[in-house]
């Protein structure tokens, strides 16, 4: 194997040269004039080489870098370096600018002293240096102007969760500074009120990391304000490859809380209200009821037995008197229909003998109005409701009846009890068309489905209502019950 000389060296050394990315300058030391330059150096700074013989390396580099550039040069003619960097900007003949980071050597050529310039063109670097810096920037812009406080919490392989960053909202927020609260995330504890601490122990221990890394809601006692706040926390987990991490935010929501309370306490009047209004309404029948069955009754009772004792008192050859008395009599039974009716539609006298008896009746009267075939299902066993669910139970088929037979288009109708240990369920069916979003009709019968809604609230219960199985609608009722005894289930 023959050896490698110095002329292989210098070949290896030129091809190198030709290929590299690195731009190469070699300048003269006392004119600074550019005698080689390598091909990348004559790519990026789009000079030919002729052209760039001409100039010196202080014309492709910005002003500013000039002065430095001179002294760096003085440094290596003197020998007290023998090489050096900087990171400048050159200049390209089209005059664009790009980056670039040079290392600076003064060798001999020929016993001519000589500098030679290496650089690299760092443009995509200094391009993602800056991009990561925008993105740091408007990210801590962003959490800035987040209405609360955003923090992380990390939990490393074989240690403690640890809160290792929170935003300077947490002043503002929990009167404690970001790096207190970091040194410290158990000082958010302590502002927990009493109330709420149970809660806030037991998700603590539910969770896999420590204070602040699991989704809670709560209030706060905030001593130098004296005043009471709600706060909401919220974490996502990830995984990372120091360990689990929890990305969280911390929101005031006061304000949504007071009105959420609020809400619920003109709800809750509301409701009441309502409840007082139908137990009101159903007094008032109740004594219209009893009114028109034994007031308006006796008297039509009187008056049946006047007629009756002026019809055997008549002369026979009074005919038109006895015509006109017998009219006056079936009137009078007209009446006591009418009067039977309206009674039984103030308060059924079917609620004396149960819930399920009462229904059976509507059914019967419901199908003889209606010409809609009706079927019954309910417990062999009476059903315990006190007067107030009876008769609500009563107005909620009553209802959901008058819807079907206005609306529905069915041609039968089903009603089911379902007698539970704690609750009584109950279905009503229908094979009509059924309710369709978006139709036109369906607001008809909205305030007829919004009163059995309040009277289901009013005892504690639950209305709903949803497409039948096959065809049609059904709506259905579950109010709570006494527990069956232990013998009974």
């Amino acid at each position: 194997m023959r050896s490698f000389k110095a002329a292989d060296e210098g070949a290896l050394l030129s091809s190198i040269l030709q290929e590299t990315t690195t731009e190469v300058l070699l300048f003269d030391a006392e004119t600074l004039q550019i005698v080689q330059a390598n091909p990348a150096a004559i790519r990026n700074l789009q000079y030919r080489l002729k052209a760039m013989q001409k100039l010196t390396p202080l014309d492709f580099l910005a002003p500013e870098d000039g002065r430095a550039f001179n002294t760096l040069l003085a440094l290596l003619k003197s020998g007290n370096k023998r090489h050096t960097a900087l990171n400048v900007h050159y200049r390209r003949r089209d005059g664009t600018r790009y980056p670039v980071e040079a290392r600076l050597f003064c060798a001999n050529e020929r016993d001519t002293p000589v500098f030679i310039c290496i650089a690299n063109d760092v443009s995509l670097r200094e391009a993602t240096r800056q991009a990561l810096e925008h993105s740091a920037s408007d990210l801590r812009a962003i959490v800035a102007h987040i209405p609360g406080m955003a923090f992380q919490v990390m939990q490393q392989h074989g240690t403690l969760p640890t809160l290792r960053y929170v935003s300077e909202q947490s002043a503002q927020l929990l009167g404690i500074k970001a790096a207190a609260l970091r040194a410290k995330p158990e000082r958010f504890f302590k502002l927990i009120i009493k109330e709420d601490r149970d809660d806030y122990l037991a998700r603590l221990a539910e969770a896999s990391g420590g204070h602040l890394s699991f989704n809670w809601e709560g209030r706060i006692w905030m001593k130098d304000w004296k005043d009471v706040k709600w706060v909401s926390i919220r974490v996502s987990q990830r995984t990372s490859e120091d360990g689990m991490l929890w990305d969280g935010i911390m929101l005031n929501v006061t304000h949504s809380k007071l009105a959420e309370a609020e809400i619920r306490h003109s709800r809750a009047q509301v409701s009441a209200l309502a409840a007082h209004v139908e137990a009101a309404k159903e007094q008032e029948r109740l004594n219209l009821a009893r009114e028109v069955h034994d007031d308006l009754g006796g008297n039509l009772t009187a008056i049946k037995i006047g007629l009756s004792w002026l019809m055997k008192h008549l002369p026979p050859e009074q005919t038109k008197l006895i015509e006109r008395t017998a009219y006056l009599d079936s009137v009078v039974d007209q009446t006591f229909e009418a009067a039977h009716r309206i009674a039984s539609n103030l308060r059924p006298a079917a609620l004396d003998f149960g819930i399920v008896a009462a229904i059976r009746w509507q059914l019967q009267r419901f199908g003889r109005n209606t010409d809609i075939a009706t079927q019954l299902s309910a417990p062999d066993t009476p059903v315990p409701l006190d007067p107030d669910a009876a008769i609500a139970v009563f107005r909620f088929v009553q209802e959901a009846l008058t819807i079907v037979a206005k609306h529905a288009r069915a041609t039968r109708v089903k009603v089911k009890l379902v007698r539970e240990n704690d609750s009584l369920l109950v279905k009503l069916t229908d094979n009509g068309r059924g309710i369709q979003p978006g139709r036109s009709d369906k607001g008809r019968f909205s305030f007829g489905l919004l009163g059995m809604r309040e009277r289901a609230t009013a005892l504690g219960g639950e209305l709903t209502l949803q497409p039948a199985k096959r065809q049609g609608t059904q709506v259905s009722l579950r109010i709570p019950l006494p527990a069956l005894p232990d013998a009974a289930k």
